[in-house]
Parts: C-alpha cells; sequence; structure tokens
C-alpha cells in the first residue's frame, strides 16, 4: 500500500510537470502577445508614452519630495506631432502658478523624458526575452526586456529596464517596467529598483488596439546627500488617431481640471533637424537621420602632363628650364592617398552641410625628358655620350594636412533620387612650403533599391591651379624658389552605392573611372 501511494504520488507529480511545461511552452510560430491580439508596439509606449501614433492629452500630478517637504504641481500635457514643425509638446500650467524658472525646469523634465529621434523604430522589446511569469486561470503574466540594439541613443538606459505584463481574459490591463541596474534618467544618476513605471492600457472599442489611459511613476536619487523622491500620475483626457479622430475616453476618472488662466509652454522632442522635416515626411518623403559623424578614405591615380617648369636662386628673376627638357613627352604618374574625418548636417530636407579634417600622401613618379637639341650639344662640346642621360628620373612623395567644408543638395521623386555636392578643400603641404585650394563637384544620379540599398551614377570635377609654386631651402641657405606647371585630369566617371548597415551605421563606395581612376570608401554613424 505504502509503495502503491509512492507511485501514484511520483505519477501526479510528473503529470504537474508536463502540464505545466506545456503552458509555458512558446506558442508555435508567435508569442503570446500575438496569440491575444495584441501588438508588441504597445511595449514602446513604457519607454516613453510620446512612441504612441496619433497625438493625445494628459492631466498630471507631479511630487518633489525632499526630507519631508513636498512640492506639489499640475498641468496637462499635450503630444501632438502635427501642431508645427520642431514642435511635439505642449504643457497648460496655470498662469503664474510657477516662476518662469521653474516652467524652464518642468519643461526641460518633460523633454528630457520623452525625448527620443524622429526616427525610432518601433518594436523595441526583444521577442527572445518574452517569457511566462505566471499563469492563473484567466489572468496571464509576462517579462521581457528591451533590445539594446533597437534603442534610440535617448532611449538607451532602457536596456537595464525589466518588463512586466499583465493580461485579463486575453486583454491587455497594464504594463511595469523597473530598474535592475544603474540609469542615467533625465541628468540624474538613479540606483538599480529605485526607478518604476506602470502604464494602464484601455483596449478601444472602435478601432481596436491600445492606447495609454493612465500611468504612474515614481523614482528615487540623491543629490548632493540629499534624497530625494519624484511621482507624476498621469491620466489621458483625449487621444486622437493619426487622422485626427478623436477617441470616445471615460472622463470620470480625471482627478482634476485646469481652470481660469492658463500658460503653454512649448518644446521639441528628439532633433529638431531637418527644418521642414516634418513637412517633407508628410508628403511621403523618407530622410535620413540628421546629424552623422564619418571616416572616409580616397584614392586615386592620374597622368599628369609637364606644362612648365622655372626656378630662381632667391628674389633673382625666374629662369626659364622649358626650353631644355621635352615637356611634351614628359609625364609623371600622380597617386593620392587621403583620409579624413567629417562631419556632417542635414539643415534642410533637401541641403546637407559639412565639414572634416585629415591628411593626405601625394606619390609623384615620372620622367622628365632632355630636350634633344640640348643632348646633342652637351655631346658636341666633349662630354662622354653616355654620360648624358635622356631623362631625368622624378620621384617624390609629399605629405599634406587638410580641412574643409561643403554642401549636398538632394532631392528625388519614388526611387530616383537626385544630388550635387561641393567641396571646398585646402591641403597645406609642408616640404614644400605651399598651399593649395581645390574645388570638387560631384552630381550623382540615384536608384533606391527596394532592399535599401541606393545605387549611384555621376562623374566628378576637380578644379584647382595644378601648378606647384614654393621654396627649398638650399645647405648653403639661399632659396630655390620654383613653380612647376601641371595639366591634370578634370573629370572622371563614378560609380557606388550607399548602404545602411544598422538603424545607425551607414556604408558607402565610389569607383571612378576614366582619365582619372578613382576609390573612396565612407564608414558612419547618424544621430
Amino acid at each position: 500500500m505504502y509503495n502503491l501511494m509512492r507511485f501514484l504520488f511520483l505519477l501526479l507529480f510528473l503529470s504537474f510537470l508536463s502540464l505545466n511545461a506545456q503552458e509555458t511552452e512558446p506558442p508555435l510560430n508567435s508569442n503570446y502577445l500575438i496569440e491575444n491580439g495584441i501588438s508588441p508596439e504597445v511595449l514602446d509606449a513604457a519607454l516613453s508614452t510620446t512612441l504612441q501614433s496619433g497625438s493625445f492629452t494628459s492631466k498630471i500630478t507631479g511630487k518633489k519630495i525632499t526630507q519631508g517637504d513636498t512640492l506639489s504641481s499640475s498641468f496637462g500635457f499635450i503630444y501632438d506631432p502635427e501642431i508645427n514643425n520642431g514642435i511635439d509638446i505642449q504643457i497648460a500650467i496655470k498662469k503664474d502658478s510657477l516662476t518662469k524658472k521653474e516652467e524652464k525646469n518642468l519643461l526641460k523634465v518633460l523633454q528630457n523624458a520623452h525625448s527620443f529621434s524622429r526616427m525610432s523604430r518601433s518594436e523595441l522589446y526583444d521577442p527572445s526575452s518574452l517569457q511566462v511569469v505566471s499563469k492563473n486561470g484567466n489572468i496571464l503574466e509576462l517579462s521581457y526586456s528591451y533590445d539594446k540594439k533597437r534603442l534610440e541613443p535617448e532611449l538607451k538606459y532602457g536596456k537595464y529596464f525589466k518588463g512586466l505584463i499583465r493580461i485579463e481574459d486575453g486583454i491587455l490591463k497594464w504594463v511595469k517596467v523597473t530598474n535592475f541596474d544603474r540609469i542615467k534618467f533625465e541628468g540624474i544618476t538613479i540606483e538599480k529598483d529605485n526607478f518604476e513605471r506602470t502604464l494602464y492600457y484601455t483596449k478601444d472599442a472602435t478601432y481596436g488596439g491600445y492606447y495609454v489611459s493612465s500611468s504612474n511613476e515614481s523614482y528615487s536619487f540623491i543629490r548632493k546627500k540629499e534624497h530625494i523622491k519624484v511621482e507624476f500620475n498621469s491620466y489621458t483626457s483625449d487621444y486622437r488617431t493619426p487622422s485626427g479622430i478623436p477617441l470616445a475616453i471615460d472622463q470620470r476618472n480625471l482627478p482634476f481640471e485646469l481652470e481660469g488662466e492658463i500658460d503653454t509652454l512649448k518644446g521639441s522632442l528628439g532633433w529638431a533637424l531637418p527644418l521642414m522635416g516634418k513637412g517633407a515626411k508628410k508628403l511621403g518623403y523618407k530622410l535620413p537621420r540628421p546629424i552623422g559623424l564619418n571616416i572616409f578614405a580616397h584614392y586615386q591615380e592620374q597622368l599628369l602632363e609637364f606644362t612648365a617648369l622655372e626656378v630662381a636662386i632667391n628674389d633673382e628673376e625666374p629662369i626659364e628650364l622649358g626650353g631644355l627638357f621635352d615637356l611634351s613627352r614628359s609625364t609623371v604618374d600622380q597617386n593620392t592617398l587621403i583620409t579624413m574625418a567629417k562631419a556632417d548636417v542635414w539643415l534642410l530636407p533637401f541641403l546637407n552641410v559639412m565639414a572634416f579634417l585629415g591628411s593626405g600622401t601625394n606619390t609623384i613618379n615620372g620622367n622628365l625628358f632632355i630636350d634633344e637639341d640640348l643632348r646633342n650639344f652637351l655631346i658636341g662640346i666633349g662630354i662622354d655620350p653616355s654620360e648624358v642621360p635622356d631623362r631625368l628620373p622624378i620621384d617624390s612623395e609629399l605629405t599634406s594636412s587638410m580641412f574643409g567644408a561643403g554642401a549636398t543638395l538632394a532631392g528625388g521623386i519614388g526611387n530616383i533620387n537626385l544630388s550635387v555636392n561641393y567641396q571646398l578643400m585646402v591641403s597645406k603641404l609642408e616640404e614644400v612650403n605651399t598651399t593649395k585650394i581645390a574645388h570638387v563637384i560631384s552630381p550623382n544620379l540615384g536608384y533606391m533599391t527596394p532592399f535599401g540599398v541606393n545605387i549611384m551614377v555621376g562623374a566628378q570635377g576637380q578644379f584647382y591651379d595644378p601648378g606647384a609654386v614654393g621654396f627649398i631651402e638650399l645647405p648653403n641657405g639661399d632659396k630655390l624658389n620654383y613653380n612647376v606647371g601641371f595639366k591634370p585630369s578634370v573629370w572622371n566617371y563614378l560609380v557606388g552605392f550607399y548602404a545602411p548597415l544598422s538603424d545607425h551605421f551607414e556604408l558607402a563606395s565610389q569607383v571612378g573611372f576614366g582619365d582619372r581612376s578613382s576609390v573612396t570608401l565612407v564608414f558612419g554613424y547618424r544621430f
């Protein structure tokens, strides 16, 4: 009898384990959110309610508790990305309820709390992190975390959040996030387990989907040895779809109403650049991230022809040496390698400005042929022909420091795009004490492929004074002044591509051919 009871108990225990394993096994080719008809995008709002689509107005009460003293305030928070270019939020407060400094601080706090790039992606959570915490009848609780690779720089603190989701009868009720590690938030340091935000959701009966109906947030920190606790309670009083249609929202639970004269503070979230960017996005244009940091390398080869050759000692009249050499036969191969760091900003949807700094190496290899009449004259006065060369080899390498600025005009229709790039480059060659200025123009026609890579064809013109004017210090202290003229190639053809490697990293390359061959490689990060 005892052994039979042990056997039955073991059987029941194994059955329980089997059932529990089945309950926690993820749905086939799906996940628990999708199975309950919940889009993972609702988890984005736990990082910032402004990541919801459409526009909304919330009534907020805030408290700042410092060593027993409590400072309270009430205000309205209005998020509407269609208000005006560069203005995303408005804060409605009772007139004269705060000083100008307090108003400025309040606007700054809310901007920091909701700051994100306009290019922010959706579904920021990590699908592989979604797990069942508990399942009790009609109540399901799930845990999750955010994918740090998908978070904007302004939302990076989200990688230290652990989230808890509560679903009742297949309806999303709330999402809670807490910090499992130290985070930087609103310019302060919050230790682990000292931040908590809970968002309560309502499922819309008309359009389906969810919106945040209310939220509670609290966090504590220490500043100048003073313990400070901050609390916010928010209730959504108005929510409109992206097309501006208001939802039917229950107004009964609103904690207060703003009465009397109202002051409105206006602010922008994320980058305000490019200017007029919102208008361009409304027209359907996809804009790049506004700020970029790049490193690039450019290598080119071309054949140079001599056009002039003069030398002079100190301030004496220059001597033309062109008659001593056959300049029509004299050529040199020029190889140039440039490496630079570049920063650029899209000021307008069609205008990018840039500045760059770097260095270059210029190698010249060729021959300067001696004029045949001069060679015959030297032989005629008794010089051994074997000692009279028919050419003088030229082999030199010059380094330069470089800097400059430029601008790009760009536009497009559909998948076809056109850009014209202009750069002003200044090169200072220390070895020969000379400075060169070059103007570079590159028109390009591009096609954006369905997989996000832009294929480009175009040309590049390099316009600069090809002559080299400078001086060389002689051992005796004299200066050998020189003026060497070259005829370079002006235009060559280009083919290339631009490819985003991720949300922020990018890679571009161009290959030039024709009278001048070149290769350009650009690797960058965009904010």
